[in-house]
C-alpha cells in the first residue's frame, strides 16, 4: 500500500485496514492480526552451500568469527536464553569490499543476531543460508531494516522522488530465514514509538536500483511493514519463499516504479496487507513493466494491489501483468487497481488472470483506467466477512467478479477491453453475486463473454443479474458462450440504456430477452418487444428460425 503520498491519504488507510482486519480476524482464524499465538517459523528443509564459480569470493559467517547464538524465533541466545551477540557489525565489515571485480557471498552457516545488514549499494554480493535455523534476527531497537544495500541511511527519503538513480547489479538471497522482530513501537525493531518506524518505514529486505536480483527459497517473518522491498529495480525473480507476519501495512513483495521484468513464483503470502504490490508513485516513481507471477498461493488483504498514480501531474502506467496457477483467500479483493485518484488513459495496459482459485468478495476491483483485462479459466467463490468494511460511497454491497473495491471510494474509470473465458463462479452460500457492477459513471468499451457459469454447492436462489449497472456503461456487450440457468436476466429492468449494442453467438442460448434497439445486425435473439426468436437485417427486426 501507499507510504506517504499524503498524511491524510496514510492516516485514512489506516484506519480503514485496521477496523477491517481487527474485525474480520475470526473469519481468517487470527492469521493476519496475530492474536497472541507464537510465532511459527516456516522451514523449507536443509540447503547445501553454493557449488564455488570462478572469481567469487566465498565467506562462512562462522570463519570470519560471528557468534552465530541466536534463537531466530525469540533473538535470545540458543545455548543460555540471556543476550546474544550481534554479528551485523563483522558481516557488514567482511562484506563490504565487494565490487563488480571482487564478487562476495556470505554463506550463513548459522543464526545471527544482527542490527542490519547494510551491504555495497552498487550489489556484486550475495548471501546463501543453509536452509531451516540459518539465518538472521533483527536486534530490538534496531530502527531500521533487515537487510539493505547501502549505508544505514540509504531508504531516507523512503520515497525520494525522480529521477532513479543508475542501478547496480547482482544481488542474490537464498535459503535462509529472516525474523524481522515486529513489535509495538516499544519492544522490536521499530523503538520509534510506532511499530512501522515512523516517517520512515522499516522493511524485512529493502533492495533498491538494482537490477539481476534474485530472491530464492527465502522466508521472512515478522516485520515492522514489508517483507520484501524492491525499488527501482529490473531483471527480479523471486521463487519458492514464504512471507508471514501479522498487521497493516506488512505487505509481501511491494515494487516501486520504475521496475521492470519481475517473476514471482511458487511463493506462499500470509500478510496483514497486500501480497504483491505494483505502486508506480512510491520510490523514485516510474513505470512498472512486464510482471509474472505463477504457483502461490496467498492469505491476506490482497493477492495484488496496482496503482499508477496519487494525483497531479505524474501519471504511470502498469504494463503486461499476468497471474496464473494461484489460489488463496482476500478479506478485500484479488486485484486492486487504482488509488483514490483518477489515472491516465489505459493506465494498466493489459492483466491477464488464468488458472486461479480466488475466495474473495471481488476477483478485481477497479478505480483505474485499464486497457484490456482478461480472466481466463478463474473460479471465483465470493466470499465476504461478516464485518467487512465498506466505504461510504459504496451504495451496492454484492459480491462481483468485477466491481468498484470494498473500502476506498468509488473512482471513476475507462477500460477498453474486459473479457472472461471458460471462468466459473462457485457458490458455497446463498449470497448474491454478480459478474460486473459498475458504479459512478465507469465505462467498459468491450465486455466479453466466451464462457462463464454460475455453481452452486446447495440449492440456492438464482442471481437477479449477470450485469449491476447502476451508473455506468458498456460500449459493446459480447455475448459467446455463457451458461445462464441460475441467472434471471442480463441486467435489471432499464438496465440496456446503458448498453450500446449487444452481439455474439451465445446471445440466444441464454434464453433471455433484449430490446430490439440494442442488438447488433446478423445476431439471433429473444425480442423483449415480441417474446419471439428474432434477427437484424439492415437494422430491421426479422423472425428468426432456428431450423
Amino acid at each position: 500500500m501507499d507510504h506517504n503520498a499524503s498524511t491524510n491519504l496514510i492516516d485514512r488507510r489506516r484506519f480503514i485496514q485496521k477496523t477491517a482486519l481487527l474485525m474480520a480476524g475470526s473469519a481468517f482464524g487470527c492469521s493476519l492480526i496475530g492474536c497472541g499465538t507464537e510465532l511459527n517459523i516456516p522451514c523449507l528443509g536443509p540447503a547445501q552451500a553454493p557449488v564455488p564459480m570462478p572469481g567469487m569470493t566465498y565467506i562462512r559467517a562462522s570463519e570470519i568469527g560471528c557468534a552465530l547464538d541466536c534463537n531466530l524465533e525469540n533473538g535470545r541466545n540458543k545455548h543460555t536464553g540471556g543476550a546474544a551477540t550481534d554479528d551485523g557489525p563483522r558481516i557488514n565489515s567482511a562484506m563490504a569490499r565487494a565490487t563488480a571485480d571482487n564478487p562476495i557471498t556470505l554463506i550463513i552457516d548459522g543464526s545471527a543476531l544482527i542490527s542490519g545488514l547494510f551491504l555495497p549499494a552498487g550489489g556484486y554480493w550475495n548471501i546463501a543460508g543453509l536452509g531451516c535455523g540459518t539465518g538472521f534476527f533483527v536486534k530490538t531497537g534496531t530502527n531500521n531494516d533487515g537487510i539493505h544495500n547501502g549505508p544505514p541511511n540509504a531508504a531516507v527519503p523512503f520515497d525520494p522522488g525522480p529521477p532513479a538513480p543508475p542501478r547496480g547489479m547482482n544481488v542474490s538471497l537464498s535459503n535462509f530465514t529472516l525474523n524481522g522482530n515486529q513489535g509495538n513501537g516499544s519492544d522490536g525493531d521499530s523503538t520509534s514509538g510506532v511499530r512501522q518506524g515512523g516517517k520512515v518505514w522499516y522493511c524485512g529486505i529493502n533492495l533498491m536500483n538494482l537490477d539481476n536480483v534474485t530472491i530464492e527459497k527465502v522466508v521472512v517473518v515478522n516485520t515492522p511493514t514489508y517483507h520484501i522491498r524492491l525499488s527501482n529495480v529490473g531483471n527480479v525473480a523471486v521463487s519458492g519463499c514464504v512471507m508471514r507476519s501479522f498487521g497493516i501495512n506488512t505487505d509481501g513483495l511491494h515494487f516501486d516504479g520504475p521496475s521492470n521484468d519481475i517473476t514471482i513464483s511458487n511463493c506462499d503470502f500470509t500478510t496483514g496487507d497486500d501480497s504483491i504490490a505494483l505502486n508506480c508513485p512510491e520510490g523514485y516513481s516510474g513505470n512498472i513493466s512486464r510482471v509474472a507471477v505463477t504457483d502461490c498461493t496467498f492469505k491476506s488483504w490482497s493477492l495484488m494491489r496496482l496503482y499508477t498514480t496519487l494525483g497531479g501531474a505524474n501519471k504511470f502506467k502498469i504494463d503486461t501483468v499476468s497471474v496464473s496457477n494461484c489460489s488463496g483467500t482476500f478479506l478485500e479483493g484479488a486485484f486492486l487497481i487504482g488509488y483514490y485518484n483518477v489515472s491516465g488513459s489505459n493506465s494498466i495496459s493489459s492483466l491477464t488472470v488464468s488458472d486461479c482459485n480466488l475466495i474473495t468478495p471481488t476477483v478485481l476491483g477497479a478505480g483505474e483506467n485499464f486497457g484490456t483485462i482478461a480472466f481466463k479459466n478463474v473460479t471465483f467463490v465470493p466470499w465476504q466477512s461478516p464485518d467487512i468494511f465498506w466505504e461510504e460511497s459504496e451504495s451496492n454491497h454484492t459480491s462481483a467478479f468485477f466491481r468498484p473495491p470494498p473500502p476506498t471510494p468509488v473512482v471513476p474509470y475507462a477500460g477498453s477491453t474486459l473479457s472472461f473465458d471458460n471462468c466459473r463462479i462457485y457458490r458455497n452460500s446463498n449470497i448474491n453475486v454478480a459478474a460486473v457492477i459498475l458504479e459512478n459513471d465507469s465505462r467498459i468499451d468491450n465486455l466479453v463473454f466466451n464462457g462463464l457459469v454460475l455453481k452452486d454447492a446447495g440449492s440456492y436462489s438464482p442471481v437477479p443479474e449477470l450485469l449491476n449497472i447502476e451508473r455506468g456503461s458498456i460500449g459493446q456487450l459480447v455475448l459467446n458462450s455463457l451458461d445462464s440457468n441460475k441467472i434471471k436476466t442480463t441486467v435489471s429492468e432499464g438496465g440496456f440504456t446503458s448498453v450500446g449494442s449487444v452481439s455474439g453467438t451465445g446471445v440466444l442460448a441464454t434464453g433471455w430477452e433484449f430490446p430490439d434497439a440494442v442488438m447488433a445486425n446478423g445476431v439471433p435473439y429473444i425480442s423483449a418487444n415480441s417474446g419471439l426468436p428474432s434477427i437484424k437485417v439492415g437494422g430491421v427486426v426479422e423472425g428468426y428460425s432456428q431450423s
